[in-house]
């Protein structure tokens, strides 16, 4: 889980950037939560935005946050997750760095 402190946004707006940044992937607005998503349904092609536009703050999570759940009542999604860690990292590493990109460019 990464947190992250950027001037007041819009969120509409920024799930339209999202989009655009990222067309490959699917963004996910539903049930609450904001979601860039690989296609499909996996564990690893998975990252949790939340967001407080107004305060400016925003915060990504993974399946890799809750592994050691997963690891202790689900013990082979665990391991899974586990042997998928570079591929977890490096998909939301992409996605901080969009995020980055969308809310400082206008400033």
């Amino acid at each position: 889980m990464q947190h992250f402190q950027f001037q007041p946004f819009s969120k509409s707006e920024f799930i339209e950037r999202l989009k655009k940044t990222f067309p490959q992937y699917k963004i996910q607005t539903g049930f609450g939560a904001l979601q860039v998503r690989t296609s499909g349904f996996t564990l690893t092609g998975n990252v949790k935005i939340t967001t407080n536009p107004e305060i400016g703050k925003v915060s990504t999570e993974t399946c890799l946050d809750s592994a050691v759940l997963y690891l202790i009542f689900c013990f082979p999604i665990g391991i899974y997750m586990m042997m998928k860690k570079q591929k977890v990292k490096k998909f939301e590493s992409e996605v901080i760095a969009g995020i980055k990109k969308i809310l400082t460019e206008d400033q």
